[in-house]
């Protein structure tokens, strides 16, 4: 399973104070087509890929547990009801489905007290095939508990995001085949013409092309996450229209932060891609300062007052020349970036200026010290310096060098500053862009 979605099932654990939560995948032995109204078993291998409970720390590492379809009867009972959600809210439910045990290493048989089964399925469009039954999420309560709507509906949402989670896993897989099969290929083939002057280049083609492949790839599985990435949104701001209890509320927040920062961290992958293999165009357009500025406060109006920070602007121009989806990514994550690292109660400066031949923008906040050798590395890809583990919201690393290949792209530099701020222990963080003007001229 994913890292991240790992935190959100074990929030989900605590939060809704739920006993134990397993995710069980479903291993056919042949797969059937046709739709069968009293379907037969199957047989199938079960793998517990995650497992959480209450009582103990999760822990990622552990061993992967086994276990026949066929020789569990709840699980069986489970699949026989999907796509259906099995609900077994009794003791006496559960007995019915129990017969001389069942597998331990997922359900603790002496506490259960209640059950919630959430299919995992993949939908077919043709009506008479029935749904392809991946595994199933399993909510175990030690104490009597009656499921409500509310909670159904967000596991059934929680059960979409897994299902795409286990398709990406076996698409991933299934490509890495490939491409180690692709790779092992072509290492025996240099080993072996590598001899031959003359065959040489021929080799070398084919490397790029595999370069070629892989970063298209890349590209190709940013775009496909960001369906189901905004499906999930989407489903998020549904059940907050609805009426839920204060606990499922909380865990529903927390569902729409991480979505938010998954569809951020698709977003800025999918441009650092296109950046570095130099697909992302440039197109200058006349950009009106005063304006554009008027939407940059309005969109940091809410987390500049939630940090209780100010935004201070100084801009000497009144319009310049420039590409307009790169100076707004630019300039919103240097300011995010400034929000997430300032001391409370302090002023973030932004000053757009002509000098020479060049314009240049700074940004400023006061915060602590961003020291020498972080400055060295500070924009590389997913770094992350010595005081994000102070920073509450934390980011995905990825900003910084997304800004530093924007920069890049206009033919500009960036540059960090951090000096010791007077009468204060804090530090002031400056980071400088120099763009030239006679590729975005002023006017």
């Amino acid at each position: 399973m994913d890292a991240i979605f790992d935190l959100d099932l074990i929030n989900t654990v605590k939060v809704l104070k739920l006993n134990r939560l397993s995710i069980i995948r479903f291993k056919y032995d042949h797969i059937t087509q046709s739709y069968q109204k009293n379907k037969p078993i199957p047989s199938a291998t079960l793998e517990k890929v995650f497992d959480c409970c209450e009582s103990q720390n999760y822990d990622a590492d552990k061993e992967i547990k086994y276990y026949e379809l066929s020789k569990s009867s709840l699980i069986s009972h489970g699949w026989k009801t999907a796509p259906d959600v099995l609900i077994l809210d009794t003791l006496q439910d559960i007995n019915k489905y129990v017969e001389g045990g069942d597998w331990t290493e997922v359900f603790d048989l002496h506490l259960i007290n209640s059950l919630l089964f959430i299919p995992l399925y993949l939908e077919r469009q043709k009506t008479k095939y029935q749904p392809n039954i991946l595994g199933s999420l399993i909510l175990q309560s030690y104490s009597p508990k009656i499921w409500s709507n509310a909670e159904i509906e967000a596991f059934k949402w929680i059960g979409k995001k897994v299902t795409s989670d286990i398709i990406n896993q076996q698409t991933v897989k299934k490509v890495q085949s490939l491409v180690n099969e692709r790779t092992s290929q072509l290492r025996f083939s240099l080993d072996v013409q590598a001899k031959l002057s003359n065959k040489l280049r021929f080799h070398l083609e084919e490397l790029r092309e595999s370069n070629k492949v892989k970063d298209e790839f890349i590209a190709s599985m940013s775009d496909a996450l960001k369906t189901p990435l905004s499906n999930l949104k989407t489903g998020i701001k549904m059940l907050k229209l609805r009426n839920v209890n204060e606990s499922l509320e909380l865990y529903i927040d927390i569902l729409e932060q991480e979505c938010d920062k998954e569809i951020n961290l698709v977003d800025n992958l999918l441009t650092i891609q296109k950046l570095r293999v130099k697909e992302m165009e440039i197109s200058p357009q006349k950009v009106h300062i005063s304006s554009f500025l008027q939407d940059i406060r309005q969109k940091f109006m809410e987390k500049l007052t939630e940090s209780q920070l100010s935004l201070n602007v100084n801009a000497q121009l009144d319009f310049l020349l420039t590409d307009l989806n790169s100076f707004d990514l630019i300039i919103k994550e240097l300011i995010f970036n400034a929000i997430k690292f300032s001391t409370a109660q302090t002023v973030i400066y932004l000053i757009i200026e002509k000098h020479l031949n060049n314009f240049i923008i700074e940004i400023s906040n006061i915060g602590a010290e961003i020291a020498a050798e972080e400055q060295e590395n500070i924009f590389q890809p997913f770094y992350q310096g010595n005081n994000v583990e102070n920073v509450t919201n934390g980011g995905t690393g990825l900003g910084l060098a997304l800004v530093k290949s924007l920069v890049e792209n206009l033919n500009g530099t960036i540059e960090v500053s951090s000096i010791l701020s007077p009468n204060s222990k804090d530090y002031i963080n400056t980071f400088t862009i120099t763009l030239p003007q006679e590729v975005h001229e002023v006017y």
